[in-house]
């Protein structure tokens, strides 16, 4: 009974050690990240600088709220994460996920340096094939495939359309036989690690077999490929190693029992950047009671080479076993390509005090353009005041009337005044999707090319909020 007892006691205590190694104590200020992460330099006034270019002047030249992607590092971030699968194994495909970050300019930037597209909606389909993307580079996944877009999928004979649920089956197989061909397809499948929920077919269930089995015996269509998808920001190279072993296995089932072969397979994406990381509820609450928690920590964090070379392992073990060409292996990361090589430039319009010694500083962009911050610490600087001491807490909010309108709480920076300019770090994922123009048009975009900035998105306008609008006239 004791022993009983003491199990919620043992729970709490655990969570109390957790939040007090997540979050630092109030007298040691958690030092911000050095700009250099993101390839930055500050100058001898205190400016912060992106290839070749001053943010302050950007600001000044293009207005604020502003995105802004540096084209170096999003090459950069490429030529790592493509070079540390396809340096060790020798069939590689890494599809970017669209709804990461579908600005066209950006994924335009990625396909010239050769990636394929992973989409899933029928918008993400149109948009992939207007960017020029070879049918032959996609991937369509998701589990809301309409009619239109798998008629859009299978007219433009897309390289692989991963299967999410049972009802898709029939749709293809009829859509497949209106067209005429026999369609490549997968199955995403549930490990026992990553996400479930609404998605994909369990193998532990015995349903992702039995729909393979069913797969088998249409004829428009050709099972060939296993998709999974684990989640999102992640930072445990153990959850992929883990679910790789399983869909290995299991495709070694598939050629045992129903002599399915299969040609490729799907890890998703997922991975993490060790410059941005997921906040824990209970750290949520130290935040609401004016306490700070630490920024990532990413030396301690794996490496994209160190996800590469243990599923190459498992990839390798498997063709050990079985022989003959191996699988194709595909990766659809997202903001392991683009969350870097992005951030947001904010000028604050206001400050005052707040409770506790803390001050609250307004900026003109707020949860209307930065979602994540609800729930991921993104690194935030000064912009024009990188040199200054960081000896005031802030809570820095956006413009919008709502009590939970925050962009980043109790940070440490200069004592920030209207006009002054912040850097949202790591903006290129998840933030441009997730945007909405809550009384504020929404931003425009600059890319940064050979130290010049380029503008791939103009700026929204009071009237492009209405254009779609009847007047009731």
């Amino acid at each position: 009974m004791n022993a009983v007892l003491g199990r919620p006691a043992q729970a709490m205590k655990r969570l109390v050690i957790g939040a007090l190694n997540a979050c630092e104590r109030l007298e040691k200020t958690p030092a911000a990240l050095d700009p250099q992460l993101w390839g930055m330099s500050v100058d001898g006034s205190g400016q912060l600088w992106w290839d070749g270019c001053c943010m302050e002047e950007l600001a000044a030249d293009f207005g604020t709220p502003l995105h802004v992607v540096s084209r170096t590092r999003l090459e950069a971030d490429w030529r790592r994460f493509h070079g540390a699968f396809a340096s060790r194994y020798p069939r590689v495909a890494v599809a970017y996920s669209y709804k990461t970050n579908p600005l066209p300019g950006v994924l335009q930037a990625l396909h010239a340096c050769g990636a394929d597209a992973e989409v899933i909606s029928h918008f993400e389909l149109w948009l992939a094939l207007e960017n020029g993307v070879q049918p032959r580079h996609i991937i369509f996944n998701g589990p809301a495939k309409t009619a239109p877009a798998l008629d859009l999928a299978l007219r433009s004979g897309i390289k692989l359309i991963n299967i999410d649920g049972e009802a898709e089956i029939a749709r293809l197989e009829d859509c497949a036989l209106s067209h005429g061909r026999r369609q490549a397809v997968g199955l995403r499948v549930v490990t026992s690690v990553g996400w479930s929920g609404q998605f994909g077919f369990r193998l532990a269930d015995g349903s992702a077999l039995a729909a393979f089995r069913r797969l088998r015996d249409c004829p428009h269509l050709d099972p060939c490929a296993l998709h999974l998808h684990l989640g999102t920001d992640l930072h445990d190279a153990g959850l992929y190693f883990a679910a790789a072993r399983e869909v290995f296995a299991f495709a070694r089932q598939l050629r045992t029992e129903l002599g399915v072969q299969i040609r490729h397979v799907d890890l998703g994406g997922g991975f993490g950047v060790p410059t941005v990381r997921p906040l824990s509820a209970l750290e949520l609450r130290y935040l609401d009671q004016g306490l700070p928690v630490r920024p990532p920590q990413p030396a301690a964090l794996p490496r994209i080479e160190d996800y590469a070379a243990g599923i190459v392992k498992i990839a390798e073990e498997h063709v050990a076993q079985v022989g003959g060409e191996p699988p194709e292996l595909i990766l659809e990361p997202g903001r392991a390509l683009t969350s870097s090589a992005q951030c947001l430039l904010l000028r604050v319009l206001s400050s005052k005090p707040a409770s506790g010694g803390a001050h609250y500083a307004i900026a003109n962009g707020g949860r209307n353009l930065c979602m994540p911050l609800a729930y991921e610490y993104h690194e935030l600087f000064a912009a024009n005041r990188m040199l200054d001491p960081a000896d005031t807490r802030h809570i820095v909010c956006g413009p919008l009337c709502h009590p939970s309108d925050v962009v980043a709480a109790q940070r440490q920076l200069p004592q920030l005044v209207a006009g002054d300019l912040l850097a949202v770090m790591d903006t290129g994922a998840y933030f441009i999707p997730n945007q909405m123009n809550f009384s504020n048009p929404r931003p425009a975009v600059v890319m940064l090319v050979n130290g010049a900035p380029r503008l791939i998105r103009q700026r929204e306008s009071f009237q492009d909020l209405v254009r779609l609008d009847a007047t009731g006239e």
